[in-house]
Parts: structure tokens; sequence; C-alpha cells
């Protein structure tokens, strides 16, 4: 499983990072603002299987590449994307996500373990 985990300015929790990591055999990671400023980037990691958005902190390019992707994921008819936001932001990637990609960290930490490590 080709995963890619896309963080805005705060990275990913090593926990939740070395969780991602376990349930795939490929593993990249990238910050939000870097592929909001290079449209070839955000094209080539919807090669990806899955791709994992982190948001600390309500932010603008996370929310909007979220957006992106989810769209791609839509107009594909493919379930690749999976948003991950800490306890407390409130942030609400799109409505086009799914209840079952939406998680937050730590609370969902056992949803999140059983859909990475079962290939969920």
């Amino acid at each position: 499983m080709r995963t890619v985990l896309i963080a805005g300015d705060v990275p990913a929790p090593r926990a939740l990072r070395e969780l991602i990591e376990r349930g795939s055999t490929s593993f990249v990671e990238h910050r939000a603002a870097d592929l909001v400023r290079d449209a070839a980037g955000s094209a080539a990691a919807l090669d990806a299987d899955r791709i994992v958005f982190w948001s600390a902190s309500d932010d603008a390019d996370v929310e909007r590449l979220a957006e992106w992707y989810a769209n791609a994921e839509a107009a594909a008819r493919r379930e690749i994307v999976v948003f991950v936001t800490a306890e407390g932001v409130g942030a609400t990637p799109s409505a086009k996500l799914a209840p079952h990609e939406v998680f937050l960290w730590p609370r969902d930490e056992d949803r999140l373990k059983m859909a990475f490590l079962t290939g969920a």
C-alpha cells in the first residue's frame, strides 16, 4: 500500500506517523505548502493508494489540498483520502469525505490502527 502523508505547518505526531508507516509498503511525506505551490507534485501524489492529511490547526493549505483530493477521489470513484486532525481543531476538510475517512487524533487511534494495519 503506497501511502502519502501530507501535513500542515505542524508535523504529524510520531506515534501517528509510525502507525501510518507500519501499515504501508511505501511511505512518502510532504508539506502541504510545498504541494500547493507545485501543482505537478499535487497531481503525482494521486498515484498513491492512500493519501493521509494531518492537520493540527485550521491550516488553509491542508484544507485546500484535502478538498482538491476529495473532488479527484469522487471523480475517479476511488476511496484514497484519509483526513486526521488533532482533537479540538474542528476543521471539516470536505463534505465529500465519508465519516470513515475522517479521524480525530488521538481519540480515534484504535480506528486508525484497524484501517491501516488490516488494509481496510
